[in-house]
């Protein structure tokens, strides 16, 4: 492995962290007291923070200074997307350690991690108690790892040229026709430009309908970025109904392939929609799973509110979980087991490939289901020839294969960690446990049980809190990058 590369590399993306820590104090420290927040600023930790960061991002720049950037193996790619999440979810602690609330660095790392992420989940109690500077960097990290740090890396170096483009579609799932024809540079500007222009809109419609500035710019971002960091306890639990429905409207748009919305913009066209078949299986799947858990609520409940208010909390929290956003308008820890049972579902699949969303995703839904009926009509049909296609191309064999170690993989490593989980905590239920493992594998954040929307992860053994961010990291990297870092063919050759 070109270790200069990799450490050139790294040392581009912590300046870049550092970067957005002086942002966040400078916004922090110049917005006026109000919202129920705190307004103090702890310049001591926050520079401290900063100059940590910037020391360490600048040794590793300045080691790195003379590695070239156009020689870059897929060994050094791949070592660069594995160690980022890492190393900046790392640095990412620092302003919780410093600051308060001045957490343990195994909390601090969980945190950092959830943000960066965009898992939602959090193991601070108070957050009305928080200074408004670590309120907007809890924000602030989920905005920046929505899209991916590394796309932001990518059009600062752009020089990484063709070889690039295996850490750009590692951190977008980029991949397909969409935004063919475009180089590199040109698909990094343009998500980055829709990715902003989709936070300010939002932004507008959240301040507008209610929020404070404040309250709208921190939701906004994490909204856009579907992380689910939140500045109140209660989530969106105390917001009306207007602002609920804003938010699942960008929910769900932020569940979509963000290459397609580029695509529709370039073409000014609606055919890229109409062939795309994965956003249509995400709307039917989200349309079907909120109509099933309203029936189930509607049928197995009384409810001591109006049931147009149940209706859309009902639809915002299923959204929420299927986008991975983990926004939460009430206590779904009430909701009938089988309505409970399909949230669990739709935390699983997740949104669209090339979204801000977690899960698996639902083309890989579709690609496995298609190699399904497939393979069982070859049961009776030995030699048909069928060509597997997705949104009307052909899939190529490797993608086969890919799909089903990925959900192999998946199911295995939720197993396993699951079990580890409640090894360690004996204390807490078994469906907690394996609710949390999968909450933090998908990037959703709220579990079920003692995990659920109304509570956190606090309580956990601190074994448990370095295992889970573990566990985000894989989820966001997604399964088959994690197995690559552990083959040794990879190091060897390639």
């Amino acid at each position: 492995m070109n270790t200069r590369l990799v450490a050139h590399s790294l040392g581009i993306l912590l300046l870049l962290v550092a970067a957005a820590m002086t942002a966040c104090f400078l916004g922090g420290y110049l917005l006026p007291a109000g919202d129920g927040h705190s307004a103090e600023t702890a310049v001591g930790g926050w520079g401290l923070a900063i100059g940590l960061t910037v020391l360490a991002g600048g040794g590793l720049f300045t080691f790195g200074r003379r590695a070239r950037a156009d020689s870059i193996l897929r060994k050094d790619a791949i070592g660069i997307v594995g160690l980022a999440w890492f190393v900046c979810g790392t640095f990412a602690a620092l302003p919780y350690v410093l600051c308060e609330p001045h957490l343990p660095i195994s909390e601090a790392f969980f945190e950092g991690v959830s943000g960066l992420t965009t898992t939602g989940a959090t193991v601070i109690n108070q957050l009305s108690e928080l200074p408004k500077t670590i309120l907007l960097w809890r924000s602030l990290t989920q905005w920046l790892g929505g899209m991916g740090i590394l796309a932001m890396f990518v059009l600062v170096l752009s020089s990484l040229g063709a070889s690039g483009m295996t850490i750009f579609r590692a951190e977008t799932s980029a991949h397909g026709q969409d935004l063919s024809g475009a180089t590199l540079r040109q698909m990094a500007r343009w998500l980055w430009l829709f990715y902003i222009t989709l936070t300010l809109i939002c932004f507008l419609g959240m301040w507008s309908l209610g929020m404070t500035p404040f309250q709208a710019i921190n939701h906004a971002m994490t909204t856009v970025a579907t992380g689910g960091f939140s500045t109140e306890e209660t989530s969106f639990n105390g917001f009306g109904n207007g602002l609920k429905l804003w938010t699942i409207l960008f929910m769900f748009l932020c569940g979509i392939s963000l290459p397609l919305y580029i695509a529709l913009l370039r073409k000014r066209s609606w055919q890229p929609l109409k062939k795309n078949e994965e956003a249509k299986v995400y709307a039917s799947l989200l349309s079907v799973f909120c109509v099933i858990a309203i029936s189930k609520r509607l049928y197995s409940e009384d409810f001591a509110s109006p049931w147009l208010d149940e209706a859309i909390n009902t639809v915002f929290n299923v959204v929420s979980i299927m986008t991975s956003t983990g926004y939460a308008s009430s206590d779904y820890n009430l909701w009938p087991p089988a309505a409970k049972g399909l949230l669990l579902f739709a935390m699983v699949i997740g949104g669209c490939a090339g979204s801000t969303s977690g899960g698996l995703k639902v083309s890989r839904i579709l690609l496995f289901v298609r190699m399904l009926r497939i393979e069982v009509s070859r049961v009776y049909r030995p030699n048909q020839v069928v060509v597997l296609k997705l949104n009307g191309h052909p899939v190529p064999d490797g993608s086969r294969g890919q799909t089903f170690v990925i959900l192999t993989a998946g199911a295995a490593i939720m197993a396993f960690s699951g079990y580890f989980m409640l090894a360690f905590e004996p204390g807490h239920s078994a469906d907690g446990c394996l609710s949390a493992v999968i909450s933090c594998l998908t990037n959703v954040g709220p579990a079920f049980k003692e995990f659920g929307p109304m509570e956190n992860f606090s309580e956990l053994t601190p074994f448990s809190k370095v295992l889970l961010p573990l566990l985000m990291i894989v989820g966001r990297l997604e399964y088959l990058a994690v197995l690559a870092l552990f083959s040794k063919g990879l190091w060897r050759h390639y």
